[in-house]
């Protein structure tokens, strides 16, 4: 199961402006700030060489480059090299975890990540990673609750969001899912089109028919038709039959009379 944090092949559409969903942006953030998580203590960073500071960095940046270029276990191997040079920087860990998690090695992944909050505990994107790294293991709750602690750090990480939207919809909470996915609009017009926002967390997982279903829905209300109908082709031919559901759904209104939503359902039977 191959783990990524945000990818995506189409760029959506549309800015969300209304007043109402900015009073939920502001209210939302509201809760996060007085929202508080406890945690284990901190680690107290020692002195660490100049030399080894610097060598740490630069096995770190090697690593991110063969992390691009798809070589992820010789990327771990850069930056555990890195961790022994350098066991005090969050970010070195932060990158550590990513790989292991790449790699389904989710123990050291959770090992790793735990090591860069002590380290850190406002490093908001070790947050992110633990947050995906829950959601590898299926412990969804948790990982919206990660989620949360990376927005409540750092309120303007649209790519947070995206995140925190894919957990609500593993836990069926669509509509909390579609109003952070707007948040994330906000922030980021743009953000649902660069790599990995379409697909949730991990790009080969199964997702149910509902899911597929929902993915459609949120995908028709965020006025993306391309990727609503990749969704919903992809819940017809996994068996989506509930046609009378289908034309009654108030969210495929604005593509009632779109040739290529008419063609769609009738390929499948379930047009009027």
């Amino acid at each position: 199961m191959h783990l990524s944090y945000i990818v995506a092949t189409e760029a959506i559409g549309g800015k969300i402006t209304s007043m109402g969903t900015r009073f939920r942006v502001l209210l939302f953030l509201a809760i996060l700030a007085f929202s508080s998580c406890g945690g284990p203590e901190r680690i107290k960073k020692l002195p660490v060489s100049r030399e080894n500071v610097l060598a740490a960095y630069r096995l770190m940046a090697e690593g991110d480059q063969l992390a691009l270029a798809g070589q992820v276990h010789f990327s771990l191997l850069k930056y555990l090299e890195g961790t022994r040079l350098n066991p005090y920087h969050e970010v070195i860990f932060n990158r550590l975890a990513i790989a292991y998690s790449r790699l389904n090695q989710f123990h050291q992944a959770g090992e790793a990540i735990n090591r860069s909050i002590r380290l850190a505990p406002d490093y908001a994107f070790a947050h992110n990673t633990r947050g995906i790294i829950h959601m590898a293991n299926d412990f969804n709750q948790s990982a919206i609750n990660s989620f949360k602690e990376a927005i409540k750090i750092k309120p303007d990480e649209a790519n947070f969001y995206v995140n925190l939207g894919h957990a609500y919809l593993r836990t069926d909470k669509y509509e909390e899912g579609l109003e952070i996915y707007q948040v994330a609009l906000l922030l980021d017009p743009e953000i649902l089109g660069k790599s990995g926002a379409i697909e949730l967390s991990y790009q080969d997982e199964k997702m149910t028919i509902e899911r597929l279903y929902q993915m459609s829905r949120i995908f028709a209300e965020l006025g993306n038709k391309e990727v609503c109908l990749d969704y919903l082709g992809k819940a017809l031919s996994a068996g989506f039959e509930d046609g009378q559901r289908l034309m009654e759904d108030v969210a495929f209104e604005p593509l009632r009379d779109d040739l290529d939503f008419i063609d769609l359902i009738e390929l499948y039977g379930l047009g009027e």
